[in-house]
């Protein structure tokens, strides 16, 4: 018989799951350099990988002006999701930004984020747009044994 005032857990369901802070969550997307951005183009969901950086609690990555979000139209709302595991230790946590994203076009921020050390976009072609993904909503997990 279950005991009404514990949680039902499943046989070897030994995990837990740890709501993150803001402030950790922006600790943990410094700590890695590749995620993915996910948004709908023409109706389709697209989710892709890119290399990328924060600066003044914002996602910022490159891409081609002629790509799917360097359309000249583009103003998209966004999602931006990093994550880490250890499958060893059962454990990992992930992070998942939401917002909308743009085009930056101010000179002093392009000259700042083209000073940073970034890894270079592994697609290939010209990648000299940068895009800025402004954090409405910032949360994350992490997950380990219990």
């Amino acid at each position: 018989m279950m005991n009404e005032t514990q949680p039902a857990r499943l046989d070897g369901a030994r995990h837990v799951s740890e709501e993150l802070s803001p402030e950790r969550c922006w600790e943990l997307l410094r700590s890695e350099e590749t995620g993915r951005v996910g948004f709908v183009h023409h109706g389709r969901v697209m989710i892709l990988p890119v290399h990328y950086l924060v600066r003044d609690h914002a996602i910022y990555f490159r891409t081609a002006p002629s790509g799917f979000i360097g359309e000249p139209s583009a103003r998209l709302q966004t999602s931006f999701q990093v994550d880490h595991t250890w499958p060893d230790r059962s454990e990992g946590w992930s992070v998942l930004v939401s917002g909308p994203s743009s085009h930056v076009l101010e000179e002093e921020t392009i000259k700042e984020l083209w000073g940073k050390v970034m890894p270079e976009p592994w697609a290939g072609g010209e990648r000299t747009l940068f895009i800025r993904i402004q954090a409405d909503l910032i949360s994350g997990r992490h997950v380990h044994l219990s």
